[in-house]
């Protein structure tokens, strides 16, 4: 029984287009596991190019290239085995997203150690992805319903995001992280206070998630009392064999 799949990204429907249009010109000798290779490899030169970024912003190409690069390997890799019929819902589902978390982590963590971050607000959003993973994993197995998306934002927003807030800073120059405000870097206070934000709604959603599973779940276990009762009713009728009739129960005697 295949996952339900749920994108209500920004950008879904224009990306799912793109997607299907480069899936039908790849090559035959092309494999959803080359191209999650590819995406790992794009999440490697985007940590590297951040780092490059200490001694130039040209760097940034390299980057924006990376960041390509996976979102390619990344996007195309489930597509091409559905377009050609070659899913493995195990083995496919497991390198898929393991390598969504290698690839997510070096990126975030290179946003870190870039001039245009800090470590420790990268830290917060590596902790909510993380933590949005977890979800999305859970409602997998619980519901057999699998979210790419959440309040609109997809891995392909979240890849545009980090490569415009880079652009943007090197643009704008080192205030941006060196701002300080109460002793603290301004950057840190806001991406903490979104951060914060974003935990207590994450935790809304579980109540909500856990008061309609117990609903759903009582009301099955309520939908299965006739059916039981009538079984447990059917155990204990008479039996059909009439015992008066002795001749079925006691041999013939001449």
């Amino acid at each position: 029984m295949a996952n339900q799949r749920i994108n209500q990204s920004f950008l879904a429907l224009k990306e799912r287009a793109v997607l299907l249009a480069l899936v039908r010109r790849l090559p035959d000798w092309a494999t959803p596991d080359h191209l999650t290779a590819i995406g790992l490899c794009g999440a490697g030169l985007t940590l590297l190019g951040f780092i490059g970024c200490h001694w130039s912003n040209g760097f940034l190409v390299l980057v924006v290239g990376g960041l390509f690069l996976n979102w390619f390997g990344d996007s195309l890799d489930g597509t091409l085995a559905r377009h050609r019929s070659i899913e493995r819902p195990h083995y496919g589902y497991f390198i898929d997203h393991s390598s969504d978390l290698i690839a997510q982590t070096l990126i975030v963590v290179g946003l870190g150690v870039s001039p245009y971050f800090t470590v420790g607000s990268s830290l917060l959003v590596l902790s909510l992805y993380l933590l949005m993973s977890s979800y999305t994993y859970l409602r997998v197995v619980t519901e057999r319903v699998h979210r790419l998306s959440y309040g609109g934002m997809g891995a392909t927003e979240f890849r545009l995001l980090v490569a415009c807030w880079a652009l943007l800073a090197a643009l704008l120059g080192p205030s941006v992280v060196t701002g300080q405000a109460y002793g603290f870097a301004v950057l840190d206070i806001v991406i903490g206070g979104l951060s914060g934000l974003t935990f207590l709604g994450f935790v809304v959603v579980i109540q909500k998630d856990l008061t309609r599973m117990q609903r759903e779940e009582r009301e099955f276990v309520e939908s299965l009392q006739p059916v039981l009762a009538a079984h447990e009713s059917s155990m204990l009728e008479p039996s059909m064999l009439d015992v008066d009739d002795q001749s079925l129960i006691e041999p013939a005697t001449n």
